[in-house]
């Protein structure tokens, strides 16, 4: 039976879909063990009612109440799908003889999609949960008979990362792990088709790919509105989720907040950031930048060239995800203002004639590099590359960079500012590109809001530059 979730919009979790599927599919029915990460907010959920459909369910939700309360909505869906009015009156007196019932059902001759929607929270509320599901599990999956996907979901990246790690009590036992992540520019920007395509690019720059932040994105406002309505209203979610997200990974958020600011202010070596807050060397921040990495809140970049090296001298840190740059760049700093009610004022002044130099720093070159991975996935790119990336090395940076087998393949350049791309960008793009080791025929980049002169118009007819505008990228 389809399991009824919140109502969210819904659409393009193929890839997540397909490997769902592929579990419930596996051969001779055998059980399957599914561990399933994403954010706050990403869709998990949603992903999980839309592929239940009409197989036989068990969902069960983890909240922060009484482990009592949890046992009596989980007796309550077991009782709906298995037709069982005794157990509409006799709840599960504990988790053991939860996993007990389980046991039975799983051998009842249909198959069963069994999904623990965020399992941290039930393993908050019952320590020791995790270690009885792996015991359940060790005992019922090879049990002749039994047929089953159990799905563990879950937010903090931290503990589903654990559970099946090399000390997790699920070691060895998974057998396939789905990562849902946030939409990209392009499907970012069905929540806003009626915007023209650079308000579009800016519109991602700002909520980034969370559906449950776009969704609140009301229909034919512009994106002026709807900053100020949002992240710039102090009774609204965006306000606060940032501290949210904090929250849910570490007990003492504050140094990691101030990681985060640091370095949405401009600070993304690792020797800014330790003198930004006031410490005496990078090694008393090392372990915060790798926690902040692991969970995907910052992205560790060097040079595309590097990326295959264990250490590099040209690291750079940068936030990995354009809503946590917008918050810690203009929401943080203007807090008190914003509780004042003087959000109006916050957009004026310090976002609306600042934003494009947001975008040219953080977004315009990211959504690029989505949108050339989107053309090779699709087989529409004159290049082939099985990395891309930045370059630099102290001297001279070149924003996309295309590798095969150490030769650079694709060269490109992001312009987004109010004039024309012209002669001279390209002429200066080529220069700096022979410190790369270049392919026999690289396909040179320029990707710009404003359009392009008509001498690159006309050498593009070559065959070997391409020119993108906003309007390009959602062709």
């Amino acid at each position: 039976m389809a399991v009824e979730l919140p109502s969210e919009l819904f659409f393009n979790r193929e890839r997540e879909l397909a490997q769902l599927q592929t579990a419930w599919e596996a051969e001779d029915g055998r059980p399957q063990l599914v561990t399933l990460w994403g954010r706050r907010r990403v869709g998990k959920s949603a992903l999980l009612s839309h592929f239940s459909g009409d197989k036989a369910t068990i969902y069960l939700y983890g909240t922060r109440v009484a482990e009592r309360d949890i046992l009596a909505g989980f007796a309550a869906h077991a009782a709906d799908l298995l037709d069982d009015p005794y157990l509409r009156v006799a709840p599960f007196p504990d988790w053991p003889a939860a996993l007990q019932y389980l046991e039975r059902a799983a051998a009842s001759g249909r198959r069963l999609l069994l999904m623990f929607d965020e399992f941290p929270y039930l393993c908050e509320v019952t320590p020791g949960l995790d270690t009885l599901v792996q015991a359940w599990w060790d005992r019922v999956h090879e049990q002749s008979g039994a047929s089953f996907v159990l799905v563990l979901a879950g937010s903090a990246f931290s503990f589903m990362q654990g559970l099946t790690g090399a000390t997790g009590p699920l070691h060895g036992r998974r057998t396939a792990q789905v990562e849902v992540r946030p939409f990209d520019y392009s499907d970012a920007a069905s929540f806003f088709p009626h915007l023209q395509a650079d308000d579009r690019i800016r519109a991602y720059a700002c909520f980034g790919g969370i559906p449950a932040y776009l969704r609140h994105w009301e229909s034919e406002r512009h994106l002026d509105e709807m900053v100020q309505a949002t992240f710039l209203s102090p009774g609204h979610f965006l306000f606060r989720e940032a501290e949210e997200l904090l929250r849910t990974e570490f007990h003492q958020e504050a140094m990691y907040a101030s990681i985060l600011r640091a370095v949405a202010s401009g600070q993304e070596r690792p020797s800014d950031i330790a003198r930004a807050l006031g410490r005496g060397g990078v090694n008393e921040i090392l372990d915060h930048l790798r926690r902040l990495q692991e969970l995907q809140f910052l992205r560790r970049e060097v040079p595309v060239t590097e990326w295959e090296r264990v250490r590099s001298q040209h690291v750079l840190y940068r936030l990995a995800d354009p809503y946590l740059r917008f918050w810690f760049h203009y929401i943080a700093p203007n807090q008190s203002l914003i509780q004042l009610g003087r959000g109006t004022h916050v957009w004026e002044r310090d976002v609306a004639p600042h934003l494009d130099e947001f975008v040219a720093r953080t977004t315009w070159e990211e959504v690029c590099r989505q949108f050339l991975w989107r053309r090779l996935a699709g087989g529409d790119l004159p290049a082939t590359f099985a990395q891309l990336g930045r370059w630099w090395d102290g001297k001279d940076e070149i924003d996309l960079v295309g590798l095969e087998h150490g030769r650079a393949t694709l060269v490109g350049e992001c312009k987004w500012s109010n004039a024309q791309v012209d002669e001279r960008v390209f002429a200066d793009l080529q220069h700096k590109a022979r410190a790369l080791s270049l392919a026999e025929r690289p396909l040179w980049v320029l990707a710009s809001r404003s359009g392009f002169d008509a001498v690159l118009r006309q050498r593009a007819q070559h065959g070997d530059l391409m020119l993108l505008t906003p309007d390009d990228l959602f062709a």
